[in-house]
């Protein structure tokens, strides 16, 4: 409140009047802090990371009308096709809000196998479009 939020106060206004979305970085576990984001004018974060006990879902539930982009269990992709369309399942509830962009957090993990990775790219084409059908 002393030294972020009478700043954003100022600069905030000034994006949105240009239609602006305000979406922040931050990393860890931020679910406590959403409300707190809200109070001060910033409408959405990422990367939201699972490993940290980010849950999409929770969150959307919480706080329906805030951005989210992130919140993919990256470390899935190690466990091949299966445990990658087990998280796409997981997370397809905030897909189909229209507030919510999956992605992994940072990066993808070092050591992913191609094929996987090529899976994740596939699948997520398929979770995109089976949100918006539903």
């Amino acid at each position: 409140d002393e030294f972020l939020k009478p700043y954003y106060q100022k600069v905030i206004p000034h994006l949105k009047k240009r239609g602006i979305k305000v979406i922040v970085d931050s990393d860890g576990d931020i679910t406590t802090m959403v409300p707190w984001l809200i109070s001060a004018g910033i409408e959405g974060i990422l990367p939201l990371e699972r490993q940290a006990g980010v849950d999409v879902n929770q969150l959307l539930t919480s706080h329906p009308d805030f951005f989210l982009i992130g919140g993919f269990d990256k470390m899935c992709l190690f466990h091949g096709p299966e445990a990658i369309k087990a998280e796409f399942e997981r997370i397809l509830p905030a897909m189909k809000s229209g507030k919510y962009i999956p992605s992994v957090d940072h990066q993808t993990p070092p050591g992913v196998k191609l094929e996987d990775y090529k899976a994740y790219m596939k699948m997520f084409e398929e979770y995109a479009t089976k949100a918006m059908q539903e």
